[in-house]
């Protein structure tokens, strides 16, 4: 990741971890290194884990990915087709299409991006 972001990694969130109240304190570190590292949003399947009330009056969104990704299609839908072609260009051990790799991605919980990615394909 570090080669790919620059900036991806977050260091020094520790002292923030213990002001965060959350119902899985397992989470915590999610929310502080978001903080810390000036965060719009979290991107996660399990939203319900930071609740609203928490993570609002620090400016944060916890985004489900399936959201997340069809805001990117919406923005940006000839550079997302694009990624899309060339991650299943990688694909070998199975060799992957776009469609292929759709499928595989509304059945890791992000059916409706699937869908209208498919349709843009």
């Amino acid at each position: 990741m570090d080669q790919a972001f620059e900036d991806a990694r977050v260091e020094r969130w520790e002292d923030i971890e213990q002001t965060v109240t959350l119902p899985d304190p397992d989470d915590r570190h999610v929310v502080a290194a978001a903080v810390r590292g000036r965060a719009d949003a979290i991107v996660t399947a399990n939203v319900r884990d930071y609740p609203t009330e928490v993570v609002e009056p620090l400016h944060i969104e916890v985004i489900h990915p399936d959201d997340f990704l069809l805001d990117q299609l919406d923005l940006a839908p000839r550079v997302v087709l694009d990624v899309l072609r060339e991650q299943a260009g990688h694909t070998r051990r199975p060799a992957l299409t776009p469609v292929d790799l759709t499928a595989r991605l509304a059945r890791a919980g992000a059916p409706r991006f699937a869908d209208e990615a498919r349709r843009l394909i």
